[in-house]
């Protein structure tokens, strides 16, 4: 081959390799053109707010991204293709706004007034979901949401570590493991101010998570306890060091049966207590909140003029009498006489302070 001919190929080898070259810059460019395109009519665009195409032109042009009409036509179009819902004003100038989103805002609010109503976040933990949440919108939107989120005041848990310790326990779950943790209780130290005191001289709690519960704005972990063999629950916002045991979770006959939902229903405020089936005469008017609490589990016994006879499985305590004279109108213990008489001692006890 002569050194003409291999000079000839190598210049033709250079232009493809140059053509090539040039033709992934351009794709290259088209797609950061089309990222930043989306992002922005996403951030700055909405039903009251919509844009012309000069407008949207002259702010990419601003980050470096020039094109001319058919590209931005052409742009639009691809961004539609891929699912987004891009939406025009018909009117002498042409106007574009992002019409559907992933969250609509009425979605978003509900979500920000749940984080913000939470007490198992911290402020700290609230401000930054609510701040995440806020960008799942436009920038005029997310400041309607500011407008209508008030934490500052609101009792919040004091434990980040509590979003490691939900983790824990369901990477256990999933592993088929138990958990070990420190469990503390909150008492008045000797400057008269709130203290961590830890339970068992500060030994570590072993126990087979069975799930995890909400209740009365708490996460409460409930499982075996392997040292004491009986079911239990712990709030999770006050376990420390938590960990994946090496131990496999402990499943006795009742663990295939065993109903969350039901558990937490019978201990009110988790509190614990001797389970047991209570009857109970209430007034019509307060079915609905005892529907709420027992759910579709709850017995009707007799009716009698403007009241019921209720019945339940309750995990009876001090907790749950405290709850029933809690209610708007007096409810009466038909069944069993020994709790009956519990609510006297409880209702005493309290006079006598």
């Amino acid at each position: 081959m002569s050194g003409k001919t291999i000079k000839g190929f190598a210049q033709l080898f250079k232009g493809k390799a140059l053509s090539i070259f040039g033709v992934d810059r351009m794709a290259s460019e088209q797609k950061k053109r089309l990222i930043y395109l989306r992002e922005y009519l996403l951030k700055y665009t909405d039903e009251e707010h919509a844009l012309s195409r000069i407008e949207i032109e002259q702010a990419l042009a601003e980050k470096g991204f020039e094109f001319g009409r058919k590209t931005f036509y052409d742009d639009i179009n691809a961004l539609k293709e891929s699912g987004m819902d891009i939406l025009s004003t018909k009117s002498d100038t042409v106007k574009y706004y992002v019409g559907n989103r992933e969250f609509q805002l009425s979605e978003l609010k509900l979500l920000i007034d749940a984080v913000g109503c939470s007490r198992f976040f911290t402020l700290k933990k609230t401000e930054e979901l609510i701040s995440k949440l806020e960008c799942l919108t436009s920038v005029y939107q997310a400041e309607l949401l500011k407008r209508q989120v008030f934490v500052k005041n609101r009792v919040k848990s004091m434990n980040e570590t509590i979003y490691y310790a939900i983790d824990t326990i369901h990477n256990a779950i999933n592993l088929d493991k138990a958990v070990c943790f420190k469990y503390f209780k909150w008492i008045i130290d000797k400057n008269n101010k709130p203290a961590m005191a830890f339970k068992h001289q500060g030994s570590l709690y072993e126990v087979s998570p069975w799930g995890v519960s909400w209740s009365d704005g708490n996460y409460y972990l409930i499982g075996f306890d392997h040292k004491d063999k009986i079911i239990k629950h712990f709030r999770v916002d006050r376990m420390r060091n938590t960990a994946v045991s090496d131990n496999s979770r402990i499943k006795n006959e009742n663990f295939r049966e065993f109903d969350i939902e039901s558990y937490s229903s019978k201990i009110f405020g988790m509190f614990g207590g001797e389970e047991c089936y209570v009857k109970m005469k209430i007034p019509s008017r307060l079915v609905d909140v005892f529907v709420d609490q027992f759910g579709s589990s709850l017995d009707i016994c007799g009716n009698y003029d403007d009241s019921y006879v209720v019945g339940a499985n309750v995990a009876v305590s001090r907790q749950f009498f405290a709850w029933l004279l809690g209610l708007s109108e007096p409810v009466a213990i038909v069944y069993p006489p020994e709790v009956n008489e519990e609510m006297k001692s409880f209702v005493e006890s309290i006079k006598c302070q």
